[in-house]
Parts: structure tokens; sequence; C-alpha cells
């Protein structure tokens, strides 16, 4: 059974001392008590940290949190796996600087820890409670370049599309993954960094796993993208690697490709990249909003709207719960494990086909869809590889659109 991959991972950032020294000079502009307020939150979640003890920080939250843009939810959840504790002790936090922001408190902080600084964003709310958390590097991350709009030829191996690729000097393949939220390398080709910062974490369809660390890649390139000194999450790809799609180097993600137009073709092939949409008329368009970082939508099925993700790494459709489309589901005599490319859930999942779903005006017939409600996706089905064998699919990140042919 084809495995469907949605693994998205989030990290933070160590610098050196040096560069940290010159974006010291704090300043403020709150009212005294609410500026009071928030500096013993910070001392408090310094210790928190420190304690590695989520008990601990779980009181300086607000009702609502969001971490690197993630639900709260999934927030929650991170900072329980660990994802908050730093490679070693916070000796000190310095606020860089402290105003309002939207008519509430934010600080930009410097945590101090063995061999440089974290440096952080946090929000907090009315009653100097954390709200957000964000990397704040001194500088804007490099991202990926487009040279040129390109077409490039389209390996498929059970159901996922893969392409070739260069990384260091290495020739080999990439999985095209936007379930992924960035860059992801194979850790059987890529050494784990010595200080990658905060742990982060990492999510795929068995919900959130141990971390195995950050990799980097000096240059990257694929057609006409090019990608420089980008670290990536490491991730396990034993299962998916292939005699075809051997070395499989790693996954394109959303990150290097949220500024560009997509084009997937299934019957020629091809994946094309572009700054603009150059294709004509398509037969169905739809908008999106973003739901995490995934393009997300209402299909249609049996005249009823069902929240969905689009998931160009998911082999095969799925479907949170079976409850509402029983009378349009038709049950395969078959179950089906998930896997995350690496590693295999315990359970089986119910297989089949739903009659007729309707997206964009345009209605497919017989879609194959497994039941299972991906953790941390908020009740969002996903629409993956399926959807681009129907022919072709185009995705303008830009716009904010899908369109079918």
């Amino acid at each position: 059974m084809p495995d469907p991959f949605a693994p998205f991972a989030r990290n933070f950032r160590i610098l050196g001392l040096a560069a940290v020294a010159l974006a010291l000079a704090a300043c403020q502009s709150l009212p005294p008590a609410q500026g009071r307020a928030v500096r013993t939150t910070l001392e408090a979640y310094k210790a928190a940290l420190n304690a590695r003890s989520y008990e601990s920080l779980a009181p300086l939250l607000s009702d609502e949190l969001r971490i690197e843009g993630m639900t709260d939810e999934l927030s929650r959840a991170g900072l329980r796996a660990g994802m908050q504790w730093p490679p070693s002790r916070i000796s000190a936090l310095q606020i860089m600087k402290l105003a309002e922001k939207d008519g509430l408190p934010e600080a930009r902080v410097a945590l101090k820890i063995q061999g440089g600084y974290l440096l952080l964003r946090l929000g907090f709310d009315e009653l100097g409670r954390i709200r957000s958390i964000e990397d704040s590097p001194l500088w804007k991350v490099r991202g990926a370049v487009l040279k040129s709009a390109f077409t490039s030829p389209m390996t498929t191996n059970r159901g996922l599309l893969f392409v070739r690729g260069v990384a260091d000097g290495r020739d080999g393949f990439f999985l095209i993954d936007t379930g992924s939220s960035d860059l992801l390398l194979n850790r059987k080709y890529f050494p784990a960094q010595k200080n990658p910062g905060m742990p982060g974490i990492v999510s795929t369809v068995h919900g959130i796993s141990s971390n195995p660390g950050r990799g980097r890649v000096r240059h990257l390139s694929w057609g006409g993208l090019t990608l420089r000194d980008a670290a990536g999450q490491l991730h396990d790809f034993d299962q998916m690697e292939a005699p075809e799609t051997r070395p499989l180097l790693g996954a394109i993600g959303f990150e290097q490709l949220r500024n560009f137009v997509v084009a997937f073709d299934w019957k020629a092939r091809t994946i094309s990249v572009a700054p603009v949409s150059a294709s004509g008329s398509a037969r169905g368009t739809v908008r999106f909003t973003y739901f995490l970082h995934a393009p997300a939508f209402p299909v249609e099925i049996g005249g009823v709207a069902h929240p969905m993700i689009f998931d160009s790494g998911a082999a095969v459709n799925m479907l949170p719960r079976l409850a509402g489309v029983e009378e349009h589901f038709q049950r395969f005599d078959v179950q089906t494990k998930l896997s995350d490319g690496g590693r295999t859930g315990e359970g089986s999942v119910a297989f089949g086909t739903i009659r007729a779903v309707t997206l964009g005006g345009l209605t497919y017939r017989d879609m194959p869809f497994a039941i299972y409600d991906v953790p941390y996706l908020g009740g969002h089905g996903i629409l993956g590889s399926p959807l681009v064998q129907t022919g072709r699919l185009e995705i303008d990140f830009p716009r904010r659109t899908l369109s079918l042919w």
C-alpha cells in the first residue's frame, strides 16, 4: 500500500556571541505595570526552560498559544514533547526590545547559553501571559531562489513524486512534498549539526515523533531552483528509498516553493516551477487559505462540505472519519497501515473509494481514501497524489489558487 507522508518540523537557531553583541541595546515603550508583568513572566519562563518543566510553563501561557504559527493544540503538544528545551542551561535572559504591537506587549529576547545566544520574539496578552513564540534571527534567512522558470522530469514510485537534483555535489532524488513545512534531509546522507538550537518537533501521520536533529546543505539545486547554506530537518526515508529513487537525498517542502507557481502534469510526468502562472484556462479553480503551512479548502461529498488540505507528499487521500460519508464510501476488503516514510504505524485503517468528490466545480468519481484522523490536523482531510494523478494540477502559492485541468 502506498505510504502517505506529511511531516512538518520546527526549530530555532543559535547565533554566536559577536553577532548578538551588536543588537543588545534594550529599549522599551510599555506602561510600567505591563513592563513589570512581562519581565516577571520572562524570568519564570527562563526558570521553566532550565527545569525542562511543562508544568512550570503552563501557567505562563495565554488561553490561545501560537509557536512559530502552529495551532494552539500543536503548540502545547510540542511544548510537552520538549521542543523548547535549550541544548544547555540558560545563564542569562536579555531583553533586547520591549514594546507594544497591535495593542499588546511584545518582547525580543536573547537567551544566553553555552556557545552563543538563542534569539526569540515573544508576544503577550493583556495579563502578561505568553501568547506567541517565534524564532527571531538578526537578519532575514535566505530562501530558495528561482533563477528561471523550468520544467523537470518527474519520477513516480508508489504514487509519490520525485525529481532529480544536486546537494553539495551529490546527484540524487528529492520528494516534492508540500505537506512538509521546510526542507527535509535524509539522515542516511547528511550528518546532524553539533549546535542545532532548540530541538523543535516533527509531526507525521503518527503524531509527534522524536527529533533526529538538523542537517545542513551548502548548495542545493533542482532545475532553475537553488538554495544555499540551508538547514533541513533530518528524517528517516528508509521505507521510501527504492532503486529508481536512490539516493533519496530528502524532500523539498513548502518553504522552498511558497513564492512560486508549481504545476504537476501526471500524464507528461513533469513538474514545472515558475514565478507566475503560464497555463491556459483551467476547468476548475479553487481559492485556498492556509492551515498551518498547507493549502486548505472545502470539498463536497454528498452535498456536504468537508475541510481538506493539499499535500503532494501524501500517496493516498485521507478522511478523518467515516461518520457522515458512509453511504458514499465503498469499502475494500483490505486493511492498510500508514507510514511516514521511515516508520509504519501499528494499527490498520479502512480503505476504499468515495463515489463522488467535488472540488472547484469538477466532480471526481471513485477517488481512493483511507479513513484516518491525522493528529493535529484539526479534523482536516488530505488530498494528495491521487488528485495529482487525475491530470494536470497547478498550485499558485502567491495568489492562493489551486487550478485543475
